[in-house]
């Protein structure tokens, strides 16, 4: 095998110097054609040869193309580029949620019998819409609306509003919700969203969506798919809260998928009460995880659980000395482990949601007569669920609150 060196363009003694004169290329044209061919890519698109006494002028675009070839040189054309062709999910994804077109998210609080109460129960709404297309425009940054009442009788409460906050590097930082600003880019076949804090900058959770479906509407609106009627639990196991003859709007859709919890995602939470800052309620005053376990553990309520270095273990993340239950906690529908913190001379309680988690939806009554209650609630609901506009319009008809 000879080595190759690469010619300096226009110099037609150097290329003369690496003719060939094979007897297999009996003509001039045939020996240009052949060398041409080798350094297209070097850029000569145009040369001089000089061969027999006989002078020629070739445009190699010319010669390429009387050989068959339909190509141009890199040097004498503009390049353009193909967009990556999208995977299934970020088509239908892509389909949902661009622009114009708009993506709702819901929240509510609704009572399994009964008419909702002002100022407690709401069911409200906020949506976004994707700019452009991530595998076109990149990374594309998304803010939702604020959050809005689809029932007029019912105020949002101030409680529907609080933000999720989490722990980054060391320090108590305050979530974008409700207006979950988030950057949306593709990722191999998938959909990736990572939520940003506040200041529309820092990352605190980021996941990958999958398994993209969008389900049209049509029919009665109490008559939904089980999928969202599950998602809506008390809307749609309560019989006073939607009209019986109510109907879907032309086009209504959902979209459902599965999103995937990317790293490790520390939350913290106020131990009890109510607050939204940088400061939640703390288990403890001026002490430590170790002083709360020596005197016997960390009790919380909405596990029915004490904490202990029986149920746990205490570990350094990220500078700070955390708690982790080692069982999942009970009644939710995302697997997640209780966590206590360390921070600023406190103890902070908190979740911790591992990579790898598929990220749950609501947890659905289904009826069990005789129970005190009525119902019992399943937890096993593992997607997520966007509405379209006609969708939102047409429960905002059917509700009778």
């Amino acid at each position: 095998m000879s080595a190759t060196r690469e010619l300096v363009p226009g110099s037609e003694q150097t290329f003369l110097n690496h003719v060939r004169t094979d007897s297999a290329f009996s003509t001039v044209l045939e020996q240009a054609v052949f060398h041409e061919t080798k350094n297209l890519l070097r850029g000569n698109s145009m040369k001089l040869f000089c061969y027999r006494k006989t002078c020629l002028s070739l445009n190699i675009v010319a010669m390429l193309t009387a050989c068959g070839g339909g190509t141009t040189s890199p040097t004498n054309s503009s390049k353009t580029s193909t967009p990556p062709a999208l995977s299934a999910d970020q088509t239908a994804y892509q389909g949902f949620a661009l622009a114009p077109n708009q993506t709702y998210r819901t929240d509510w609080s609704l009572p399994a019998s009964g008419a909702p109460v002002a100022g407690t129960d709401y069911l409200a709404d906020s949506f976004a819409s994707l700019p452009a297309s991530p595998a076109t425009s990149g990374t594309q940054k998304v803010t939702n609306s604020p959050l809005a009442s689809i029932a007029g009788t019912l105020p949002i409460p101030a409680a529907a509003s609080a933000p999720t906050r989490y722990v980054v590097k060391g320090q108590i930082v305050i979530g974008s919700g409700p207006a979950y600003i988030t950057n949306i880019s593709y990722q191999g076949t998938g959909i990736r969203n990572d939520t940003l804090a506040v200041d529309g900058v820092t990352p605190v959770q980021s996941a990958l969506r999958s398994n993209v479906s969008v389900v049209p509407l049509t029919g009665t609106v109490v008559s939904a798919p089980a999928d969202l009627s599950q998602w809506f639990n008390f809307l749609y196991f309560n019989p006073a809260l939607l009209s019986t003859t109510a109907t879907w709007a032309s086009n209504a859709a959902y979209m459902k998928y599965t999103e995937t919890e990317i790293g490790d995602n520390y939350t913290v939470f106020d131990y009890n009460g109510l607050t939204t800052g940088t400061t939640p309620v703390p288990v403890a005053t001026g002490t430590t995880i170790a002083a709360l376990m020596a005197a016997g553990g960390i009790g919380s309520s909405t596990d029915a659980t004490t904490y202990t270095l029986n149920n746990g273990s205490v570990t350094t993340v990220n500078g700070v000395t955390t708690y982790v239950a080692s069982v999942v906690r009970p009644n939710r529908t995302t697997s997640s482990y209780h966590t206590f913190y360390e921070l600023n001379g406190n103890v902070y309680s908190g979740s911790l949601v591992k990579d790898g988690t598929v990220l749950g939806g609501d947890e659905y009554p289904v009826s069990a007569p005789g129970t005190k209650s009525g119902y019992t609630l399943n937890y096993t609901q593992n997607f997520q669920i966007r509405l379209n506009k006609a969708a939102v319009s047409s429960l905002q008809g059917a509700v009778t609150f």
